[in-house]
């Protein structure tokens, strides 16, 4: 029998009356979601597909879009060309849209007769069923809902009312903004149908293929069964077709033998997920909360995750167009994948990618003069086309890189060379590439000339600097990848021979007074920044040695003391998790553990729905949006909770690495980490007990001692143990064993 953890077997309550959509329970499939909310006698289910898109607009690189251009104007302070070509400011064609946008679908509407009204709610995260409660005078009822994990398709059946008297409602988006937005566009009304049993609506959108939203509905004297799909067709009749039969497929068994496949499903997942045990509640919430999320917002087959992943609300336009972030917000989504153990959550990222490479190429090429780069804007749609109005982000090249940190770590945490060879290896030659074209060398050391470290002095003329700190350390961390895997492939021992001269004379960082990590040369953090990524030396890309070197220690803590003494004024809900990670990394799970119980109670609804801005005034600045709804900071911070149990730094495992003091119990099982190892461990009075450790792939273990330099016993499957001492052991494995330490 399959081991779950306590929460797994409690249902996760939610608050009804929920009378903000982001406050209801949320269902996902990868592509499509829906969220389940409202009050009295009506629950309102608001639908949205993550593929769901109007791809007219946006920015490409012209001819004039080169890294020359952007130093040259930059210098003469010609703001004018600059902001044209970085940022598209000619106009669009008149009724083009400026830029690509996730599109707002609308929901479905389910009115009670008129003495019932919803009481309480529920979510069953072993098996991806919501429950609700329903209340009337003449007795109680019940509503379960399931969202199919292999069709489009929301299940949905009502026990202990007539079906009868329960009445639908298709609602289309009909908020101010969204009406103006495609009257603007050309984007013709809805056209609502109700045949009685089937209805819903087809929505028509230029150079897009038809929606139609559509529901099948079975009725009763004990209650109600409905279907819920929204599907695609070249023209709104086939659109329609194919949602009648999708639902006809589905609903002639029944919402038994439609949902139990799912149920299997959703069980097998967290099967493989790791089973953590925590005496916190919070970050015990957090964590499967955040997997839950993760579950449905990149599944193999489906989008990759944007910022609101498959819950996209229907009373306005998603802000920030609900696209591709790569400079933060994408990959946060994919932190918790890894030592979360899902790692084909990545599978909808690397194919995405791949099918960009033509695009990323003739980026390299008009930007960079290189032919064999690979270049990445900070924010486009899901077919890599760039958004306007952000130079800083459109000429940051650090976005490239650290997608492909993503890919690096996808071949580090599986060891499976095909993958590293085929996909990794040459996204990350590809992005160097581009880096050694806007290299200078002046004979002793290599710079960046003209950089940018994201969001700092947000798209101002003068949010640029010198050798930016976020810049150079990507670049370290390619280099050192670059070398690690081109030596492990047997391949480019010339390319080899260059970015280890590369490594060795580009400065680590910008570092200024203190001495401590600064933004760029020159520029120390003076305000209250969001974003940490001058501190990306520390995480993600781990550059620095502070086990071993004074000088990198001394870094590390004066860059965090100077993040605390600016502190949080100006944070939005995903850079908690982020700076929880940065403590955790040194060791400072008190921190770590603050940061994230802040975290859920500042920036999350009552449904547990990651905010951009703060939900009350008083801790950050960032508090005039407390709907906007981005899900990266709840799978952020998941990842977050695994970074206390367990992490790899400088190539060595670290088992309860920032456990909080007040943590006395605490355990987690079939957790990854880099090497290709599953790593369970209990602390049992607040000292490790034991550490288990599977070996797929046979690699050296390097394991940070958890007893100090205490030595330990090395029992192996079976075979009789071994002794082994030291802060830092060095144990071979072969591939399928497993073994198990304790101390001595």
């Amino acid at each position: 029998m399959a081991v779950t953890s306590t929460f797994l077997r409690q249902r996760l309550e939610f608050a009804f009356p929920a009378t903000e959509v982001h406050s209801g329970i949320p269902l996902s499939n990868g592509t499509f979601g829906a969220l389940l909310w409202g009050e009295g006698r009506r629950l309102r289910v608001t639908l949205n597909r993550a593929d769901y898109w109007d791809h007219r607009g946006g920015l490409s690189f012209g001819e004039e879009a080169t890294y020359e251009n952007l130093k040259r104007w930059l210098a003469e302070g010609d703001e004018a060309k600059l902001r044209e070509v970085f940022e598209g400011r000619q106009p669009a064609e008149p009724g083009t849209p400026p830029q690509p946008t996730r599109l707002p679908m609308g929901r479905l509407d389910l009115v009670l007769p008129l003495d019932w009204s919803l009481a309480s709610g529920g979510l069953h995260l072993s098996t991806g069923e919501a429950e609700l409660e329903l209340q009337g005078y003449r007795g109680t009822g019940k509503l379960r809902t399931t969202l199919l994990r292999e069709a489009p398709v929301l299940c949905l059946r009502v026990t202990g009312i007539s079906g009868a008297e329960v009445k639908l409602e298709s609602r289309p988006p009909d908020a101010p903004e969204v009406v103006e937005r495609f009257r603007k566009y050309g984007l013709p009304k809805a056209e609502v149908f109700d045949l009685g049993e089937f209805g819903g609506w087809v929505q028509e959108c230029p150079g897009e293929p038809a929606l139609c939203v559509g529901w099948l509905r079975h009725v009763s004297a004990g209650g109600l069964l409905l279907f819920v799909t929204a599907v695609y067709g070249a023209t709104p009749s086939e659109a329609r077709k194919q949602a009648l039969q999708t639902l006809e497929e589905v609903s002639s068994g029944g919402y038994t033998p439609a949902t139990l496949r799912s149920f299997s499903s959703w069980r097998k997942w967290w099967e493989k997920a790791p089973v953590v045990e925590l005496p916190d509640p919070s970050l015990s919430l957090l964590y499967h909360v955040g997997l839950y999320k993760l579950a449905g917002l990149s599944v193999p087959g489906g989008p990759a995750a944007t910022l609101q992943g498959p819950w996209v609300e229907e009373h306005r336009m998603p802000p920030w167009s609900g696209d591709y972030h790569f400079n933060v917000n994408l990959q946060e989504c994919y932190w918790p994948c890894y030592a979360g153990n899902h790692l084909e959550a990545l599978d909808p990222l690397i194919e995405m990618l791949q099918s960009w490479l033509p695009r990323l190429r003739e980026n390299a090429r008009v930007f960079a003069g290189v032919e064999d780069g690979l270049q990445l804007p900070h924010s486009t749609d899901d077919r890599g086309q760039a958004m306007r109005g952000f130079w800083t982000g459109f000429v940051d090249h650090g976005s490239t890189g650290w997608t492909a940190h993503l890919l690096w770590l996808r071949y580090r945490y599986t060891l499976d060379r095909e993958f590293l060879h085929e996909v990794a290896y040459p996204f990350m030659r590809g992005a160097m590439r581009v880096y050694e074209a806007m290299l200078e060398d002046d004979g002793r050391h290599y710079s960046l000339p003209v950089t940018v470290s994201p969001e700092f002095g947000a798209a101002g003329i003068r949010a640029w600097g010198r050798n930016a700190s976020f810049q150079l350390a990507v670049i370290h961390f390619l280099c050192r990848a670059l070398g690690q895997a081109a030596g492990e492939l047997n391949l480019d021992e010339e390319a080899r021979r260059r970015w280890a001269d590369i490594d060795a004379r580009l400065p680590l960082g910008a570092i200024g007074e203190g001495p401590e990590l600064l933004l760029w040369e020159g520029q120390p953090l003076t305000e209250s920044h969001r974003h940490h990524s001058h501190l990306s030396a520390l995480y993600p890309f781990d550059v620095l040695d502070c086990d071993h070197c004074e000088a990198d220690r001394v870094v590390s803590r004066h860059s965090l003391r100077r993040l605390t003494q600016m502190g949080m004024g100006q944070w939005t809900g995903w850079c908690l998790p982020w700076a929880a990670i940065l403590h955790a990394r040194q060791g400072n799970g008190d921190m770590a553990a603050l940061l994230l119980e802040t975290f859920r109670r500042a920036f999350m609804t009552p449904g547990y729905a990651s905010t951009h801005d703060a939900r009350f005034s008083g801790l950050t600045v960032m508090d005039s949006r407390p709907d906007v709804m981005q899900i990266e900071a709840a799978a952020g911070a998941a990842a977050a909770v695994l970074e206390l149990l367990l992490h790899t730094r400088g190539g060595v495992l670290r088992v309860f690495p920032a456990a909080p003091s007040t943590w006395q119990e605490a355990s987690f099982q079939g957790a990854r980490a880099e090497g290709a190892f599953l790593v369970s461990a209990e602390l049992e009075s607040g000292q490790v007990k034991r550490v288990e450790v599977v070996s797929e792939a046979g690699a050296l273990l390097r394991m940070e001692n958890p007893w100090g330099e205490s030595p330990v016993a090395v029992r192996r499957s079976g075979a009789a143990s071994r002794h082994a001492r030291g802060r830092f052991l060095e144990i071979p494995t072969e591939a399928g064993e497993t073994l198990e330490i304790v101390k001595v």
